[in-house]
């Protein structure tokens, strides 16, 4: 088994272990929802909760990859036949296997992901040793209750889970840019909304194209290419084909596994409002007074 494969059944196997529908009823008071990935969760467009991903199926995105593109990404970047992840769909531990959009909670499903991985328990109950940042983000303090929830479910696995409380701006960021955090972060660098638009590229964040001195700590061609094409393509059904094979191929190598979607919102005077929607944004913010519509008297 290679390296690339261990630690994505490794991925799988603590996305698993995140009970995510708890996170929402406890630490949210019941709002919001889960998510199970960065880009894609209920009320995302082409949300398709029965959908399922297999080692074929990505392995196909990268053929179809390796002709002719309509922007440069295919000189740029090369055939997706090249990338160095197209020869991991053949040497899949399971590559029959159907992994799920709607990830449950499901710890015997977990450890047997990690006992194929190669981590079975030992004969103190420990599997591996794990760290995890943590800091105040988008839900404030919550944020911290919710990676100590995130790491009670691995505990439970039996991986021995180190919460590192760290300032994200001052601490993490640099190592992010410097390509070397080693340790999953309880919020990603870059954070969407489930107004998300289905025929938009991935976040810069996750690409090469990311501005000067900032990055999710990895680089990719497959994102990167989706960023290319997918800013460069003018028919937008085909814009929509090559976002859902991008969000099948986060599913598949487990990237930005997702926790919880809180709930955002707004509030004005009626009186004074009609509405105050967002354009569709990564960040989907209201607070642009430009978007008020004011009663007419």
């Amino acid at each position: 088994m290679s390296d690339m494969e261990q630690a994505r059944l490794v991925r799988w196997g603590l996305s698993y272990a995140i009970d995510r529908q708890g996170i929402v009823d406890v630490l949210q008071g019941g709002l919001g929802t889960p998510i199970y990935l960065e880009l894609m969760g209920p009320l995302f467009p082409g949300w398709q909760p029965d959908r399922t991903v297999n080692a074929g199926m990505i392995k196909a995105s990268h053929e179809k990859y390796s002709g002719q593109s309509t922007t440069q990404a295919s000189s740029v970047l090369g055939k997706g036949t090249d990338w160095i992840e197209y020869t991991e769909y053949d040497n899949a531990a399971e590559p029959a296997h159907e992994w799920p959009w709607k990830i449950p909670t499901d710890l015997t499903e977990a450890g047997r992901l990690l006992d194929l991985a190669g981590f079975p328990k030992g004969s103190d109950g420990v599997r591996f040793e794990i760290s995890l940042n943590k800091y105040a983000c988008e839900t404030g303090d919550v944020c911290l209750e919710q990676a100590d929830a995130v790491g009670a479910g691995w505990e439970e696995l039996g991986v021995k889970t180190t919460l590192l409380t760290e300032e994200y701006g001052a601490v993490v960021v640099p190592r992010m840019r410097d390509r070397t955090q080693p340790w999953p972060v309880v919020k990603n660098c870059s954070v969407e909304t489930a107004n998300y638009p289905f025929d938009w590229p991935p976040p810069s964040a996750d690409s090469t194209f990311s501005r000067p001195a900032w990055g999710c700590s990895f680089e990719n061609r497959f994102l990167d290419y989706m960023y290319m094409e997918i800013n460069g393509e003018r028919d937008k059904a085909k814009r929509e084909d090559l976002h859902l094979d991008m969000v099948d191929y986060y599913y598949y190598w487990q990237l930005y596994s997702g926790m919880v979607q809180p709930p955002r919102g707004v509030a004005a005077n009626p009186e004074t409002v009609v509405s105050w929607d967002s354009r569709s944004t990564a960040g989907g913010y209201w607070g642009r007074p430009q978007h008020i519509i004011p009663v007419k008297k």
